[in-house]
């Protein structure tokens, strides 16, 4: 019983597992060669255009992405949450196909250490984020006394 359902030849998953492993062991850059910081957009313009690479940002004709805005502090805040966890993802994304680029991996751990900030900072003034958030309370479940995100601001 044949359990290649697709019927792609043996050779060519010896040869993708060969130059995967390779390209992993050795530390080579698979997509995206000579990746610095210097290619990377401002968290804002990342976020409201959906890529963190400018490099790899190919706008779609003539249209014009919405550009995210805070109108208060607590907005902001959140805003700052987003943009930070936005670039964790891209970069983790691009650490997967790059595990041995150090500047990156660095740019990650500082993008990671500020987002834990901004959110300690939120949950002390505004409440939790999630039923896991690190200032829920020690006598009492904080997590339903602060608005709703569909409640606005008042």
């Amino acid at each position: 019983m044949n359990n290649n359902f697709y019927e792609i030849p043996q050779d060519w998953y010896s040869e993708f597992n060969n130059n995967f492993m390779n390209t992993i062991n050795t530390g080579m850059n698979m997509p995206m060669n000579n990746m610095t910081s210097n290619n990377l957009a401002d968290l804002q313009i990342a976020l409201d255009r959906g890529n963190l690479f400018n490099n790899l940002y190919d706008p779609y004709r003539n249209y014009k992405y919405r550009e995210l805005n805070a109108s208060n502090q607590k907005e902001e805040l959140l805003l700052n949450i987003l943009k930070h966890n936005f670039a964790l993802i891209e970069l983790g994304l691009y650490l997967d196909l790059n595990p041995m680029d150090r500047n990156m991996l660095g740019l990650y751990n500082r993008y990671l250490d500020t987002k834990k900030q901004l959110i300690d900072e939120y949950e002390r003034n505004y409440g939790p984020l999630t039923t896991g958030g690190t200032n829920t309370g020690n006598n009492d479940w904080n997590w339903f006394k602060a608005p709703w995100p569909w409640e606005g601001t008042k």
